[in-house]
């Protein structure tokens, strides 16, 4: 091959080393060069190397695609390079459909804004055969693609599933979109998009707002909640994590699915919920034959096994490609021996190391996180997009604040991030941390926080009002937050659980932001010392998925139910519980199938459950996150209290007895299905009373903040700052998932079994707490708010001033377009927010 051939010329790597130390080294302000520029340009032969990259641009080995965008992109920067030069080099980046390098080199004057007309005959010819092989016309609308966007697209065109599979930056999101609005112009469809976490919900759905409005589409019910208003004239376009979606399907079990999209798929092999994923793709399928089936996934070396489990009928394939749209650098930072304030970087690859040379840190870092802030200040020089990966919330807040004091004061505050903070201070605490350091243009962001409030953090990150932001785990569930550089000490992913190769890929994956930056740095401190060191190999991730995990070792699931399902087993081992909601949710509706070998050890173990079961199979499919045993049990339980049974009914939030209840019905709930600590039975009450009645978070954050300094043991033990983080963990966690589960199938068998009791009256009083846990508000009018894409934060202060609290979605749109929004009493951040959805 002779793209190879050339790769592996001595002279071509000769001079390759000397471009990949050259172009990383003039992204690093102050850094004291080991080599000086002059004599690395004086190694260089441009005509050379630019001829020898044109070839490689050819290839689909990724080496070859790395050198290519990397050697023409450092052409067009470098100032040495002729014209001509530069317009070769831009050639070779049309030759790779890297459309946005070209704009970023056009916008730094790198680039004449009309290269092309310069340029021979043969390469105009080449460059409009390029764009018309990677475009498509969707309505009325010419949509440039890259060569992997392509590749989708015609997979969408010539399969009914596909499974596609790409680095963090290729534009995965873009293209799916896309495929969303040409199908939506063509007539009347219903599409699920899927996405691991509430987090990314928000993000799908501000992308799919703007696309519509790009293509006029106009009738669409977008949602993201599981309860909604169907509209038979419109499309529908419902964007969910798998426990939404989970809920969608019981409400909505009639409406026809067209289309569904998986993104960030390869979560299917995350434990319990990875297991509620697969299950809930595979009745979407079974409910929907002819649904189109979208899979999406990070850098993956087996895409087709989410295709495995398929109907044969299913016309599939994997899309699994090698395209580059930024090039990612991976630095190691260590001291430099007996000079604690001064590290050395040197750039690494899986056959060769280059030292670039040093950095001055602005102090002696005598703390672990002082060296994660002042590596960050020393190697951006104060520039924008810098991510600093935290181990946690509580040392993302530590860490910005050692940026905060190191950073120069008596900066005026930008106009954007004073909104914040005033959003900040409202929304949560008068002294939360995050008020302070956005003075200074730095933020941490946590999955834990206001969405709100994140939201607001990844628009100001993006358009570069904040320079430093630290973030969490979170970085890692598909959060679209690029950055020129990335800085990570000893990655955890949770408790002392160091991050995989993995994982650290697809961290590492946010460096570059594709169209403002040539290349992005990743910057490993004393990656020597951590528990897995980096590597640079970038290894495709394999998907397992989390049911074969369990399957692989039956033994323990088998165990597991032979022993009734101990409560506090589940606790720790939500994947055995899962696995049994799963497994006998495939017995009872005669899908365990046949060839596989655990299916007779299973049956035989589930005919003996069956039996004891008096619950009808609905109510067991409709929990597959408890235990069919556990559900018996609170059945057996509900019998034995027929006398008193309306004591057991679940009372409203605003009820006058509420605390009294709700204290009892988490009780009840943590010695039946589940297994809660005894001890926090009465705080938890009071923070679901307080969330589902709809009150801030400042509400409650202030409340709990009272009740614990009232306790005198711990008066000195908790900190505002501690207080905050455990309400917003505790509503994330306990209020708005745990809870929100038990609850519901508290709610499901309470309500069977009053029906076979002939307690209709009662039935009419159950709340539907599962929903108002999940969207922290119980009035309807709350919900329809939320269904029209507005944050809790908008819900809670808009509806300050609307009486009626019984609106369906309509009603409550028309309610706020009658509004003189300026007039209202709103953040002017909650004000975008409401005009960005109306």
């Amino acid at each position: 091959m002779l793209a190879d051939k050339l790769f592996n010329l001595t002279s071509f790597q000769r001079q390759y080393d000397t471009i990949l130390i050259l172009s990383v080294s003039t992204t690093i302000n102050d850094l004291t060069w080991s080599t000086p520029r002059e004599e690395l340009l004086l190694q260089i032969d441009w005509n050379n190397v630019i001829g020898i990259a044109s070839a490689l641009s050819y290839s689909d080995i990724n080496d070859h695609l790395d050198a290519a965008l990397r050697i023409s992109q450092s052409a067009i920067s470098e100032s040495t390079t002729t014209p001509t030069q530069k317009q070769a080099a831009a050639v070779i980046l049309q030759s790779l459909t890297n459309r946005p390098a070209i704009k970023l080199a056009i916008e730094r004057e790198f680039l004449s804004p009309d290269f092309e007309n310069h340029l021979p005959l043969p390469f105009k010819l080449q460059n409009i055969k390029t764009e018309f092989e990677h475009s498509v016309n969707i309505g009325n609308n010419l949509v440039s693609l890259n060569k992997f966007q392509s590749r989708v697209y015609n997979g969408h065109l010539e399969n009914d599933a596909i499974s596609i599979s790409a680095p963090t930056s290729a534009g995965k999101s873009f293209i799916l979109c896309n495929i969303i609005a040409e199908e939506l112009l063509k007539g009347q469809i219903n599409v699920v998009y899927i996405v691991p976490t509430r987090a990314l919900i928000a993000q799908v759905e501000d992308d799919l707002i703007s696309l519509f409005a790009r293509f006029d589409l106009q009738n669409i019910n977008l949602s993201t909640v599981p309860q909604y208003d169907a509209i038979n004239t419109e499309s529908n376009v419902f964007i969910f994590t798998q426990e939404r979606l989970h809920w969608f399907m019981i409400e909505h079990s009639d409406l026809p699915l067209h289309m569904i999209i998986v993104d960030e798929a390869h979560k299917i092999e995350d434990s319990y919920r990875g297991i509620l994923l697969q299950q809930k793709i595979e009745e979407v399928i079974i409910r929907n034959p002819a649904i189109k089936v979208y899979f999406s996934s990070p850098f993956t070396e087996n895409p087709e096994i989410l295709l495995e489990d398929l109907p044969s009928s299913k016309v599939s394939a994997p899309i699994n490609t090698q395209f580059i749209s930024v090039n990612q650098n991976l630095l190691f930072c260590t001291q430099v021996p007996m000079k604690s304030n001064q590290w050395e970087l040197k750039l690494s690859f899986s056959n060769k190391q280059f030292r670039l040379g040093t950095i001055q840190l602005p102090d002696r870092p005598t703390t672990e996180m002082k060296k994660m802030a002042f590596i960050s200040i020393a190697f951006s020089a104060n520039e924008g997009g810098n991510i600093i990966y935290a181990n946690g919330a509580a040392e993302a807040e530590e860490i910005a604040l050692i940026l905060f004091d190191s950073l120069e004061e008596n900066q005026p505050i930008l106009s954007n991030n004073k909104l914040l903070i005033d959003l900040v201070k409202k929304t949560v605490h008068n002294d939360y941390r995050l008020a302070k350091v956005l003075e200074r243009r730095i933020a941490f962001h946590y999955g834990n926080m206001p969405l709100i409030i994140r939201q607001e953090i990844e628009k100001l990150f993006k358009t570069g009002e904040i320079k430093y932001l630290i973030c969490t785990s979170t970085l890692l569930e598909g959060v679209n937050l690029p950055a020129k550089s990335i800085f990570i000490r000893k990655p955890n992913r949770g408790r002392n659980k160091p991050l995989s190769h993995n994982d650290f890929w697809n961290l590492a994956g946010r460096a570059g932001r594709w169209g403002k930056e040539f290349s992005g740095n990743i910057i490993c401190i004393e990656p020597l010392n951590w528990p897995n060191p980096p590597t640079p190999e970038k290894k495709k991730q394999k998907i397992v998925r989390a049911l074969d995990v369990v399957e692989q070792n039956i033994d323990e699931l088998i165990q597991y139910i032979d022993e009734g399902t101990p409560r506090e087993l589940a606790e720790s081992r939500q994947d055995l519980e899962f696995a049994f909601g799963y497994f006998y949710g495939k017995f009872i509706t005669q899908r365990l199938p046949e060839e596989r070998t655990i299916t007779k050890q299973l049956s035989r173990l589930f005919d003996g459950i069956q039996k004891n079961i008096d619950l009808p199979n609905e109510i067991i499919l409709h929990n597959p996150g408890i235990s069919p045993i556990a559900q018996q049990n609170l059945l057996n339980y509900f019998k034995s209290k027929s006398n008193v049974i309306e004591e057991l009914v679940p009372v409203y939030p605003e009820d006058a007895n509420a605390f009294d209840e709700y204290t009892k019905l988490v009780a009840r709930i943590g010695k039946t299905i589940s297994n809660y600590q005894y001890q926090l039975n009465s705080p938890r009450a009071i923070l679901l009373i307080n969330w589902m009645a709809g009150k801030p978070l400042s509400y409650i954050i202030r409340a709990t903040y009272n009740s614990y300094q009232k306790k005198e043991k711990y008066a000195t033990k908790k900190t505002i700052h501690v207080v905050i983080r455990e309400v917003m963990d505790n509503v994330e966690t306990f209020a708005r998932f745990r809870f929100a589960k038990d609850s519901s199938c508290y709610i499901d068998i309470l309500r069977y079994f009053l029906k076979e009791i002939k307690r209709d009256d009662l039935v009419e009083q159950i709340p539907q707490l599962n929903l108002w846990l999940e969207f922290g508000v119980s009035q309807k009018t709350h919900l329809s708010l939320l269904s029209l894409g507005l944050t809790r934060n908008t819900v809670v202060e808009l509806t300050k001033y609307i009486t009626d609290t019984n609106m369906n979605r309509e009603e409550s749109l028309l309610w706020i377009r009658k509004q003189n929004i300026d007039q209202l009493d709103l953040s002017p951040i909650i004000k975008n927010d409401i005009l960005s959805k109306i």
